[in-house]
């Protein structure tokens, strides 16, 4: 049997069994590798310089996301969804139909150019979705978006984006 698919069951075998993921993932290595041949010593370096590669990109992510608080704390995406309730007023008979049409097709516009220049333009990833669209759900009630054309829309921009542009 393959090595790797033994030293990924026994990580799922521990990860089901509670055991700690990073645990789990030095014993499916250790596994692996000693099922595989190569010994203990080159199993270890093996495991270490896996674990160097993958340090730079969580480094990456954790600064994401402290990025992405920052932001959050700010008050901005909260400031952005008082905005635009203010330009589509506070009452239904108030609101403009074409002003209310306009602003929720400019909205699933906008979501659609950030979930596009997240993956290539503005290297944020998914780090946008938790800080935008918590604030605007206020909004998108009020113009009657469902979230399931905001779900697709995000879906759409984020997956089709690598398609067509496969940088990133």
């Amino acid at each position: 049997m393959n090595a790797v698919l033994i030293a990924v069951l026994v990580m799922l075998i521990l990860s089901v069994a509670r055991v700690h993921v990073v645990i789990s993932l030095f014993i499916g290595a250790l596994v692996g590798g000693l099922i595989s041949g190569i010994g203990l010593g080159p199993t270890m370096v093996a495991f270490q310089d896996g674990l160097a590669g993958g340090a730079k990109i969580a480094l990456s992510y954790a600064l994401l996301g402290a990025f992405a608080m920052a932001v959050a704390s700010s008050g901005l995406p909260t400031l952005l969804a008082r905005w635009i309730m203010s330009k589509i007023g506070n009452t239904e008979e108030s609101a403009n139909r074409r002003a209310v049409l306009v602003t929720k097709w400019l909205m699933v516009a906008g979501v659609l150019a950030m979930a596009i220049m997240s993956q290539n333009l503005i290297p944020v990833h998914i780090a946008f979705i938790p800080l935008i669209i918590p604030p605007l759900l206020g909004v998108m009630n009020k113009l009657r978006i469902d979230r399931r054309l905001i779900a697709c829309v995000l879906t759409f921009g984020l997956v089709t984006t690598y398609m067509w542009i496969p940088v990133g």
